[in-house]
């Protein structure tokens, strides 16, 4: 089911919410966080001689940051029309550049992708699972890359929603669209009670600091709390059926990911095509993870990587880590993991911590037994 045939009861109005997004929150601040973070996915700074095509622009926030890294060509396009029109607000912020183009359109009309121009950089973040036809937008985003370019998509994760699962949050959107003003106002404030404040506090964190330090794009807590609740039609995509579409449908390689929020990021390209990340790949050192591995509990087994200690994570920096664990070739992806889930999940779920890597096999077979072959590279 495409977009066009939800009702309007159903179907959010994140055009909308960008709006009051950048009217109320967008500061040079907030730019140079979606700058930083676009660059450093993509490890390319500046953009100069590039084509930046942003596929559900949004607030145009992101289209801004390419622009402001140099893209020779920026072209975003959106859906919704309030999405249109604020893009186009912040494009006229800047003078109206005329290597910049917005423009209305729908990624899921492959008429209109084929009279786009091929772009070195292709990015949706946060969209094509709102589209009523995710793996259908996905392929075709695909089509109006480089064959040398790159492809940098997020998606929701499967993997993240599992407690509750995605069907309680479709029927959270469903009736978060069919509320009021002050019903939308009472599920987002449920929402920031049970899933932000609680958590922090059992942990034995203040929740003030954990909004303090939100810092997620650019993006401001309370537009993501609302773009969450509300943005439906919605699917959810698992990182191993995202990575094998990639590599089975699309024909190219996963070639940068990160994982353990809401939406995982994926970067894909053609390496036989693309030297840049050709060479980044063949930099990457890959050794053997040894075992016997111990088994800790549930799908959990562990050993020790006790020369990465100080490279690991903890309770102080979460995320510091940049290990990628390997099964057989491929990667397994999930990292930073909460340690409870990956005793009950598995699924390929890990976690490189205090100089130990806790981990499940994609099928949650025993990795003593299982004949598969375990790696990692030490910096992704």
């Amino acid at each position: 089911m495409s977009a066009s045939n939800l009702g309007d009861d159903l179907r959010f109005g994140f055009g909308k919410n960008w709006a009051d997004y950048i009217e109320k929150h967008f500061t040079e601040q907030v730019l140079e966080q979606s700058r930083t973070h676009l660059a450093g996915f993509l490890r390319m700074e500046p953009l100069k001689g590039l084509t930046f095509l942003d596929i559900g622009c949004g607030s145009g926030l992101h289209s801004l940051a390419a622009w402001r890294l140099g893209a020779d060509q920026v072209i975003s396009f959106d859906y919704d029309q309030d999405s249109v029109t604020t893009t186009e607000r912040i494009r006229k912020g800047v003078g109206s550049p005329d290597n910049w183009t917005v423009m209305q359109g729908s990624v899921l009309d492959r008429a209109f992708l084929a009279n786009l121009p091929k772009s070195d950089i292709v990015y949706s973040w946060g969209v094509l699972h709102h589209t009523g036809d995710m793996w259908g937008a996905v392929r075709n985003a695909a089509t109006v890359m480089k064959p040398d370019g790159v492809y940098y998509i997020a998606l929701y994760s499967a993997d993240n929603y599992v407690n509750p699962p995605p069907e309680y949050w479709l029927k959270v959107k469903r009736a978060y669209n069919r509320a009021g003003p002050l019903g939308k106002r009472i599920m987002e404030w449920r929402y920031l009670i049970r899933f932000h404040i609680l958590p922090e506090l059992r942990a034995g964190r203040l929740p003030m600091q954990m909004l303090g330090k939100y810092d997620s794009r650019g993006m401001t807590f309370w537009t993501d709390v609302k773009d969450w609740l509300g943005g439906y039609p919605m699917d959810f995509a698992s990182f191993t059926d995202t990575q094998s579409f990639g590599i089975e449908d699309l024909g190219l390689n996963l070639v940068n990911v990160k994982t353990g929020e809401g939406c995982t990021e994926y970067l894909f390209c053609n390496l036989a095509q693309n030297s840049r990340w050709s060479t980044i790949n063949d930099q990457r050192t890959i050794k053997p993870l040894q075992g016997p591995f111990r088994h800790l509990d549930g799908y959990s087994y562990s050993c020790s990587l006790p020369s990465l200690k100080d490279q690991s994570d903890t309770v102080e920096t979460p995320r510091r880590s940049q290990l990628m664990l390997y099964e057989d070739g491929r990667m397994l992806g999930l990292s930073h993991s909460h340690h409870s889930d990956i005793v009950r999940y598995g699924k390929g779920r890990f976690s490189h911590w205090a100089g130990d890597v806790l981990f499940a096999s994609s099928d949650g077979s025993d990795p003593n037994t299982n004949g598969k072959h375990y790696t990692y590279c030490e910096v992704f």
